[in-house]
């Protein structure tokens, strides 16, 4: 299970890519992030791997945060 715990990501020139998400993606379940055109769901998909770092929440895959993780391995194990 991915989870997003009120995740928000706002870049140094002062842009909110995302702000307070909250969701869960259950493991064996397709789960789809929809919406328009830079309303941030490449940067949530790149935070879970940890290419972009959270400015705020907690992101959670199967109870463990994705910096406690090894990096190399990472996505291997959420795609």
């Amino acid at each position: 299970m991915i989870r997003f715990d009120a995740v928000s990501k706002q870049f140094p020139d002062g842009t909110v890519a995302v702000d307070e998400l909250t969701f869960e993606a259950p493991t064996g379940q397709i789960t789809v992030l929809v919406g328009p055109s830079g309303c941030g769901k490449t940067t949530s998909l790149r935070m879970i791997n940890r290419m972009i770092k959270p400015t705020g929440g907690r992101i959670w895959i199967d109870d463990k945060a994705p910096a406690q993780m090894d990096e190399a391995r990472l996505p291997r194990g959420t795609g």
